[in-house]
């Protein structure tokens, strides 16, 4: 267990030890615990340099904790919120923990701060997800990942506070190379890296597998690909790749259809998610859901292999070529009529030239006529009479 964090942390090729830097720690401690959730007594200055998901190994437990990360946001976000358990604060904080289970399977927990009676002390995140993982007869050497994020997004990156410290001190005895993960900001796409209690500094070459597609050198795509639960290879190193993008706002019936079309077309498919400021800029207006709770919903259905985060409107060749993509499909009622007039007059052409031209691309029949801005009318109307949905 000691030598696996090592590992996981090191270059694909060659694996050389990454350097460490130790933060500034205070060392004073509060009589009673502080509100949760308490200031960082780590310095985010002090991070030069961020991770991303490309620098991390496919079979990594960073890969699977920014994916467990992503979707408690998206079920925190689309969750019915009761403001007694942050009472004090007015503040939730959410933290997801790994463990190692007996037959070599990863378990996770969740944990979210609580203030009911702060004479008796608020709980932290971090230690609900540690009591979870106990009431769970989980053992303390087998904690091997704690990775905390604010969802209001007002405090990242967040480090656990002097009380929670003071517990994974005492874990590090029984592991002492349990990583501790803090968020740049909500999108989970920049990311640090604490292993006993000294910043862990991003490999200098990306740990993507290694391919012989020349098209991936310096390409911004691989990057941006996310794996889905399940999926093992990067789409490079795939047989059939089928490409489809959108905004997937509300996943309406014929989103699911596309998908399930998709899946019937090539091996594995590769969803593109255009980001909250390409719909706004495209469209004049916000997206009807911002970009984690898409995000979060895509990368959990069954029929999807990977996702681009931040995907581009016009789908470029270099795009095509870097992710070995083989076929490209749309709707009959495409991204454009989906999610509304695009205002941009530059951006408003065929935005599937590319792969037209390459005779790639399959527009498939939609089947009806459903649209992100019905769907919304559709579930208001029926709100205002009464109907379930």
């Amino acid at each position: 267990m000691a030598s696996d964090a090592k590992e996981w942390l090191q270059p694909a090729a060659d694996r050389p030890e990454a350097k460490r830097r130790r933060l500034l720690a205070v060392t004073s401690s509060p009589r009673l615990a502080p509100a949760s959730p308490a200031p960082s007594i780590y310095s985010d200055g002090e991070i030069l340099e961020w991770w991303t998901p490309g620098q991390v190994h496919a079979d990594s437990p960073i890969r699977l904790a920014l994916h467990e990360m992503q979707k408690y946001l998206a079920d925190w976000q689309a969750s019915t919120k009761d403001v007694f358990w942050q009472r004090k604060s007015n503040k939730a904080v959410l933290s997801i923990l790994l463990c190692r289970s007996e037959n070599g399977d990863w378990c996770t927990y969740h944990g979210m701060n609580t203030e009911v009676s702060l004479p008796s002390g608020s709980v932290c995140a971090e230690r609900a997800a540690i009591v979870r993982a106990a009431s769970d007869f989980r053992h303390a050497k087998d904690i091997v990942l704690i990775a905390t994020l604010d969802p209001a997004d007002k405090l990242n990156p967040l480090w656990p506070c002097e009380v929670c410290q003071s517990w994974l001190s005492k874990l590090r005895q029984e592991n002492p190379d349990m990583m501790v993960i803090a968020f740049a900001s909500l999108e989970c796409h920049r990311f640090a890296v604490r292993v006993n209690g000294e910043i862990v500094e991003p490999p200098k070459q990306p740990q993507a597998t290694p391919s012989p597609n020349e098209a991936l050198s310096g390409s911004i795509w691989p990057e941006l690909v996310e794996l889905a639960e399940g999926t093992t290879e990067y789409p490079w190193d795939c047989k059939d790749v089928v490409y489809v993008d959108g905004a997937w706002n509300f996943f309406h019936p014929g989103h699911q259809r596309i998908l399930r079309e998709a899946k019937q077309r090539g091996s594995h498919v590769l969803v593109g998610i255009h980001s909250d400021a390409t719909l706004n800029d495209l469209f004049g207006k916000p997206s009807h859901e911002n970009f984690v709770t898409r995000f979060g919903r895509i990368l959990q259905n069954r029929f999807v292999s990977f996702v681009l985060k931040d995907a581009p409107w016009v789908v470029p060749q270099d795009l095509i070529q870097a992710l070995c993509i083989k076929k490209v499909v749309t709707g009959s009622v495409d991204k454009v009529t989906d999610c509304g007039k695009v205002l941009i007059d530059e951006l408003s052409y065929d935005p599937y030239k590319v792969p037209r031209d390459l005779g790639i691309l399959e527009v498939i029949n939609s089947q009806d006529s459903i649209t992100e801005t019905s769907f919304q009318e559709e579930h208001k109307t029926r709100a205002l009479q009464g109907v379930s949905p």
